[in-house]
């Protein structure tokens, strides 16, 4: 897949869905933040607060908003606001994220305390792990006075027991699981030093299990991250582990100069040998981890690279 154009046109012939909270809609949000951040260009921008105007009241409500209609899904897409707040000030979008949050306080959890999906079987609550806890963190960071980080770090430390309690994991599963780690220290304050380290440790245990599973001959990722007998290679997989470990490296949670080069190569693999005709969830996965490889080379070539 070609990127330049190709993202510009991709996000112009978008449609979103016609009900608030779409994981494929938080997940093409998402991914044109990225790229917003990456470039500056407004048409990403645009993209994102069209989403919101779509589904915002002027003060703020959510079409379709009820504690029935709510989902992880809705917390997943619900983490623009926070952006489009500390850019535009105005109040809805703060408004939004605050409803957000009030139907998250209520939300079904299951018996070892950790937030649901759909379910309560491992995968579906490392799956909620992934949608919720990175909008969780920004919003105790900022507007909640880091009163529930206990709450959590003991998510993750829950999901960590199921990462590592045996069984066979999807890299599905188990890359979200690192973004959702590498995503909720990016909105987590680093002074709450030893809950932060925490964290830390859990990514890099995890990066070292899932590396030691990417094919060789590809340089891209299985399915599964424990063998099976039906393996092969995971795009959308491949697209998460580039995406966290370009993102990881940036922000010190790993060494750069240990691991850059394996995340910049996984990206320019998994650009070579991705399609047009993937789904949304991976194209985004995919947009993504070339945002990151495209900060990542600025860094490196400083700020006259053009991408």
């Amino acid at each position: 897949m070609e990127a330049g154009n190709y993202m510009n046109e991709y996000f112009k012939n978008y449609r979103y869905r016609n009900e608030y909270g779409d994981y494929e809609d938080g997940c093409a949000l998402l991914a044109a933040r990225q790229l917003h951040e990456v470039s500056g260009d407004e048409a990403y921008f645009s993209f994102i607060k069209n989403y919101a105007d779509t589904f915002l009241s002027e003060e703020g409500g959510i079409r379709g908003d009820s504690q029935e209609a709510f989902s992880a899904d809705w917390v997943h897409a619900g983490r623009i606001f926070f952006f489009l707040y500390r850019t535009t000030k105005e109040e809805k979008y703060r408004k939004a994220f605050e409803s957000v949050m009030n139907r998250l306080c209520d939300y079904q959890r299951c018996e070892c305390g950790n937030f649901v999906y759909r379910g309560e079987q491992p995968e579906e609550i490392l799956d909620a792990l992934y949608r919720i806890q990175p909008f969780y963190m920004e919003y105790e960071t900022v507007y909640g006075k880091k009163e529930k980080y206990n709450d959590i770090i003991g998510q993750f430390e829950n999901a960590q027991k199921i990462m590592c309690g045996g069984g066979d994991h999807s890299i599905r599963s188990t890359v979200q699981y690192l973004a959702a780690l590498a995503d909720t220290m990016d909105n987590m304050s680093i002074q709450i030093y030893e809950q932060y380290r925490k964290l830390q440790d859990m990514f890099k245990e995890m990066l070292k299990v899932v590396l030691g599973k990417r094919d060789a001959e590809s340089g891209l990722m299985q399915k599964n991250v424990d063998g099976g007998t039906e393996n092969g290679i995971d795009i959308f997989g491949s697209a998460v582990i580039g995406y966290c470990i370009l993102k990881a490296c940036r922000m010190g949670i790993i060494l750069k100069e240990k691991y850059v080069g394996t995340g910049m190569e996984i990206v320019e693999k998994l650009m070579a040998e991705i399609k047009p005709s993937e789904s949304t969830e991976v194209i985004c996965a995919a947009i993504m981890a070339y945002g990151q490889y495209l900060q990542t080379k600025k860094e490196i070539c400083g700020p006259k690279f053009a991408g």
